[in-house]
């Protein structure tokens, strides 16, 4: 399950740990235990709340540096995958120089930032400053552990967040966040007689934040288009339709249940939308699939519900909205179309609005409202969290640039991104903070298929303990 070339190694032997430990958003109780158990073992000081964020210190030579990482993982699997997250290990090999998990995510987002934490704690590493070592939980539904911990815990006045994704990049800054729901009902009527079932599969997926301008698809957006075709020429109605699994993962599959009185029409159908599709999203989505099958079903939609539901998930936005003014090629503002649920009689969705400019986010996250008012549905917003605001004259900065330099030959690419960091939270809670986020080379974060490049991560511990060290001067 893990592989043995690496299972003992530093770094790699605390990743085996939490590759072994369920923990999902939402199911962190049981790494949050392993690590109250590793700081008892070590005699180091630790505290936790009733969250379950853990904060583990370690003297050193200097004043505190803050480091953070998020305990939870994204739990996505491939279609026909048996895994279970709840109880199953992460499966995962060595492919040439890289770790990966092939049916599911790997969890290198963010265990890899820490297990870099948990051997900077277990090992001898002379000349570091003291540790404040902060393990948040369910960051990946909404940054809950940074919203919750107490921020009387953290003395230091620098902080180094290790949920980065590239090394050679400093992240200075992120996007702020706040989702949206809708909450639709509709009417059912009894129906006897031919629906066939409707699933787009097979696409990129991807980071809500990181990959919002791929241009990859959204399977929410597809399934309603199908729906409305099939509405339109072949006078179906909608059953039932959902898709998408978490507020920061573009959905990579949805499906929909249609009434249909010829359902080899409707495959039919589906053949030629797939391949509509797939030369649509040409060199972007290598793989969409539009399967029909004839199921039997008891109720549908009534022919005004139906309608309804199709045009305000065609009417709903996703992608990017406005790309910055001040950062060359960052997207500033974006909303993923992420959750469709099916509760009996009501629709449920969910939309992730992300934006570095919170006047943006605000007005973005009013008009995705006024869409859902004008379906007759309910709309609530969440009160979100801020952004982080670029700092260019961050000594810690300046540090991390300069040991770059040093070791490497060359300058790293500073950067603002427009995923979302718990370093906005925990600036504004804590106050004061220096902060900078870095980490090793990790690809394809929340879909089957992740992986982490082994020997990045060596490298990467190395430029941490002189990014360090240094700090101490």
């Amino acid at each position: 399950m893990f592989p043995e070339t690496l299972k003992d190694k530093p770094v790699w032997k605390f990743f085996r740990d939490i590759c072994a430990i369920p923990h999902t958003s939402g199911d962190e109780a049981a790494i949050s235990e392993y690590l109250k158990a590793f700081a008892e073992k070590r005699d180091l000081q630790f505290e936790f709340d009733s969250s379950g964020n853990v904060f583990i210190r370690k003297p050193g030579a200097g004043d505190p540096v803050m480091l953070q990482a998020h305990v939870d993982m994204v739990g996505e699997k491939a279609a026909g995958s048996t895994h279970d997250f709840l109880k199953d290990p992460i499966n995962a090999v060595l492919e040439g120089d890289r770790l990966v998990a092939n049916e599911t995510t790997l969890g290198a987002d963010n265990g890899i930032g820490v297990a870099l934490m948990l051997e900077l704690l277990d090992g001898n590493y002379p000349g570091l400053p003291s540790l404040e070592c902060l393990f948040t939980i369910d960051e990946e539904r909404g940054l809950v552990g940074a919203l919750n911990f107490p921020p009387e815990w953290v003395k230091a006045g620098k902080l180094i967040n290790l949920d980065s994704e590239e090394l050679g990049n400093i992240c200075i800054g992120c996007a702020g966040g706040r989702d949206i729901r809708i909450a639709l009902n509709m009417e059912l009527i009894d129906y006897c007689g031919p629906a066939v079932k409707i699933t787009i599969d097979g696409l990129n997926g991807g980071h809500s934040g990181i990959e919002i301008n791929s241009g990859n698809a959204n399977a929410i957006q597809l399934a309603a288009r199908v729906c409305r075709q099939m509405e339109e020429l072949l006078d179906s109605r909608l059953i039932s339709i959902t898709g998408g699994t978490k507020h920061n993962a573009i959905p990579r599959n949805a499906v929909a249940l249609l009434t249909v009185e010829d359902p080899s029409g409707a495959q039919a159908l589906c053949s030629i939308i797939e391949q509509d599709l797939q030369e649509e999203y040409v060199g972007i989505e290598s793989a969409i699939s539009v399967q029909c099958e004839i199921v039997t079903v008891n109720k549908c939609l009534t022919e005004d519900s139906s309608s309804k539901v199709i045009n305000l998930l065609l009417a709903l936005p996703h992608g990017v909205r406005k790309m910055s003014g001040v950062v060359e090629g960052l997207v500033e503002t974006s909303c993923n179309l992420a959750i469709v649920e099916w509760n009996n009689d009501e629709l449920d969705v969910l939309l992730s609005v992300r934006s570095a400019v919170n006047p943006a986010k605000d007005a973005f996250c009013e008009s995705i409202a006024s869409v859902g008012r004008l379906a007759g549905a309910r709309v609530s917003m969440g009160n979100g969290y801020p952004g982080w605001a670029p700092d260019n004259s961050s000594q810690l900065l300046n540090t991390a640039r300069s040991c770059f330099i040093d070791r490497f030959g060359s300058e790293p690419i500073v950067e603002a991104i427009h995923a979302g960091l718990e370093c906005g939270i925990i600036g504004e809670r804590v106050g004061n903070l220096d902060m900078i986020s870095l980490g090793p080379d990790i690809s394809d974060v929340h879909i089957p298929g992740e992986s982490v490049v082994v020997s990045s991560v060596a490298t990467f511990l190395d430029y941490l303990i002189d990014i360090l060290k240094r700090s101490c001067r």
